[in-house]
């Protein structure tokens, strides 16, 4: 018997550990304005990494490869690291538990510094180099549709989208353009400072699509260790 006592002592303080999670403000899922409120406290809390429920760190974040290429360039990023995450604002936050969608609107400022190899055409330009590429991501407005079975235990993500729209300009440097060769380096380098923009739609796609993929990852691994009594009133 008090074998027993001992093993439920146990069970029931592993459970309290496990479902506890202090920075969450819980809601009713329809309550739109609490939701938003709880997203915005929990974004820098969640960015810094939560390894006791399989979260880690978000900010800063690196990959080793990613493939930024378009049918005209080949360009291929390394060891590249983005900050700047935990400093997203949540513009919308909303759960629609009757379609089955938590949809999020995320106003975004991103630094990201890594390696390139690049050939090809960039814009209209012929371009080539290899050395380090650093990125100014200001005001990318992210808006994420996640589809949730929210009938579970535990809250579980199947599938997402994400669509994006720059706010602001952005700043692109590549090092190193043309392999040193400086008459050529020096004007391609100007129509890249006046293309921040412009160069972030053509091959930031894949770019910013592996960072989303990563934040909604995190995400599903979050539900799967909280039970969805500890996300929501109801």
């Amino acid at each position: 018997m008090r074998e027993i006592s001992l093993i439920l002592t146990v069970l029931f303080t592993v459970s309290c550990s496990i479902e506890a999670v202090p920075f969450i403000n819980k809601c009713k899922t329809d309550d739109s304005k609490c939701v938003k409120a709880s997203s915005i406290a929990a974004i820098p809390i969640f960015a810094d990494g939560l390894p006791e429920y399989g979260v880690k760190t978000l900010d800063p974040i690196t990959f080793h490869k990613i493939d930024a290429s378009s049918p005209s360039l080949k360009l291929i990023l390394t060891d590249v690291t983005f900050k700047g995450l935990k400093n997203c604002q949540a513009k919308k936050s909303k759960i629609d538990k009757a379609k089955g969608k938590l949809l999020l609107k995320l106003l975004c400022s991103v630094d990201m510094d890594g390696s390139y190899e690049m050939n090809g055409k960039l814009l209209i330009l012929p371009i080539e180099g290899k050395g380090p590429v650093h990125v100014k991501l200001r005001k990318a407005e992210v808006n994420v549709e996640v589809d949730v079975n929210f009938e579970s235990a535990y809250w579980e993500i199947k599938q997402w989208k994400h669509s994006y729209e720059l706010k602001d300009n952005s700043e692109v440097v590549f090092e190193n353009l043309f392999n040193g060769n400086e008459v050529l380096a020096s004007a391609a380098r100007d129509v890249i400072a006046n293309s921040g923009n412009e160069i972030i739609t053509e091959v930031g796609p894949p770019v910013i699509k592996t960072v989303v993929d990563e934040v909604v990852t995190s995400i599903k691994d979050f539900f799967k260790a909280v039970p969805a009594s500890e996300l929501a009133l109801d």
